[in-house]
């Protein structure tokens, strides 16, 4: 019907929009041979906004190499504390097993966290998302009150041209990163031992060790499938592993914003729907916490999984989700859904009694 030049970008207003099989091939022929991002946008009438690809690292991206050496540094100090603290209570602590395990430690996480963002990135490969990465994020060690990193992180710089490409691209870094971990913690599990009944309760009373506060799912399945009897499972450093993994990938789930459950869920839903499922996601699990430590004083774990929740809508939450580069969209991701359900339920904290 007509176009407006507004400099950065170029609308065109259709008097009806482009059929999706039609857009995902000018949308892909655009992007590789014209460098030019397509998007079909909804308003009083369908619009074409054509914007220019500008090839530009993320501030964060500059800085890899040193994120990466730091956090290796990070995590296996965290392997350390775990590590030697494990070995003393089977009194098999000497210098360089506690290095070897800690070695070992330091590599089955970071195994898990590159398995996830890898599994993003092999969606963005074969939808010719542009995405650069990944990139480790360092923290705090365990002796300094955390567990040595942020995680890792891809950067996308285009939209997916779908929405069934938008959940996978959600789904699958969560599904790579709980095999990975399932594979770690079953390897955990068997090289885990066990100490007799009697030795159990005088560390716990001592302080030495301690019990879990909570699990999921997946954890307890991992656990039972060593068979315990007359004593008690120390969790390996290893074992551990597979712990925080299915704890992160919980909150990774979560409907909110960037986050990959963020992706999922707003692949089959609209927007506003969207947005008020993220502001509702802090105040339920904030709810449930309260409710449950107040009664049975075993909400903390929702207290704060509600807290983190909280800070992740405010930092990308709150501004929504842009969807696909098509809104006139409708394709869906089917195993996709199934899979987001299947994960949810598998890595759920639930509050140990």
């Amino acid at each position: 019907m007509e176009y407006r030049d507004y400099g950065v970008f170029l609308d065109i207003l259709l008097n009806r929009e482009i059929n999706p099989e039609k857009f995902n091939e000018l949308y892909k022929e655009l992007l590789v041979n014209y460098r030019v991002i397509m998007l079909q946008l909804k308003a009083q009438g369908p619009i074409i906004r054509l914007v220019p690809y500008v090839e530009k690292h993320h501030a964060i991206y500059k800085y890899r190499w040193a994120l990466t050496a730091t956090t290796f540094i990070t995590v296996f100090l965290t392997g350390y504390g775990l590590t030697s603290s494990f070995l003393s209570l089977i009194s098999q602590a000497n210098t360089t097993r506690i290095i070897a395990e800690s070695i070992l430690y330091t590599a089955t996480f970071l195994l898990a966290l590159l398995a996830h963002e890898l599994g993003h990135l092999f969606i963005s490969r074969g939808e010719l998302i542009e995405a650069e990465g990944p990139v480790l994020l360092p923290a705090p060690p365990i002796q300094l009150g955390f567990i040595g990193t942020f995680g890792a992180v891809i950067f996308t710089k285009t939209p997916p041209p779908t929405k069934k490409t938008l959940a996978e691209l959600g789904i699958m870094g969560p599904i790579m990163g709980f095999i990975v971990a399932t594979i770690v913690g079953l390897i955990g599990v068997y090289i885990s031992p066990t100490i007799p009944l009697d030795v159990a309760v005088e560390a716990m009373a001592s302080g030495e060790i301690q019990t879990l506060g909570f699990s999921s799912l997946m954890f307890y399945l991992l656990v039972n499938m060593r068979r315990v009897v007359d004593g008690v499972l120390l969790i390996h450093p290893v074992l551990f592993v597979a712990y925080i993994v299915y704890i992160v990938t919980f909150i990774n789930l979560l409907p909110i914003g960037q986050l990959d459950g963020g992706h999922v869920v707003r692949s089959f839903t609209r927007g506003k729907i969207f947005n008020a499922m993220g502001l509702a996601v802090p105040v339920l699990l904030l709810s449930l916490g309260f409710i449950l430590e107040v009664f049975y004083g075993i909400g903390g774990i929702y207290i704060g999984v509600g807290i983190a929740s909280t800070i992740l809508y405010l930092v990308t939450g709150r501004h929504g989700h842009p969807g696909s580069a098509n809104q006139y969209d409708e394709s869906h991701c089917g195993w996709c859904i199934i899979l987001y359900i299947l994960l949810l339920v598998l890595t759920a904290p639930i509050p140990i009694l």
